[in-house]
């Protein structure tokens, strides 16, 4: 019986591969913080986009644009984590799916446990369900990509 041996990655590829998910979680969670608090981003909001017709609005327009960052964030943090897990689990990508959708969950119920243990936060399970959702549909749309160009070259 012939037995699979794993190598160890080189240094090339845990900064090409294992680095990029590891800063951005490091980045989530550090905005869990009073740093990633309303009153600290929205200045910076003002001053990045002026031009929102909506920023007139008290908060308004601020929460928005933290809901577009939310989905971003856990949209891209669940492509950085496949990316590397599916490398580590070839040729089992389901695997590398569901580690990478755990691993969003997890950040994600971190990041809001963090905030609800802070008075300038408030740490909200819509929240986690948000970010949780932002890596299903990016896990979604990715295998349907997949499964569509495959088809396309058969």
């Amino acid at each position: 019986m012939f037995i699979k041996t794993m190598q160890a990655p080189s240094v090339r590829q845990l900064c090409f591969y294992w680095l990029p998910p590891l800063l951005f979680t490091g980045g989530i969670l550090a905005l869990s913080g009073d740093l990633g608090s309303s009153a600290n981003t929205q200045a910076l909001v003002e001053w990045l986009f002026p031009w929102l017709p909506f920023l007139g609005r008290i908060g308004e327009g601020h929460g928005y644009l933290r809901t577009a960052g939310h989905i971003t964030a856990y949209a891209s943090l669940y492509y950085l984590w496949f990316r590397a897990l599916r490398r580590r689990f070839a040729p089992k990508t389901g695997l590398a799916i569901l580690v990478a959708l755990g691993l969003c969950l997890l950040i994600s119920v971190a990041d809001e446990g963090h905030q609800a243990l802070l008075p300038s936060r408030q740490g909200r399970i819509t929240d986690v369900a948000l970010d949780f959702g932002a890596a299903v549909l990016t896990a979604l749309a990715l295998s349907f990509k997949r499964i569509y160009f495959y088809k396309l070259s058969d």
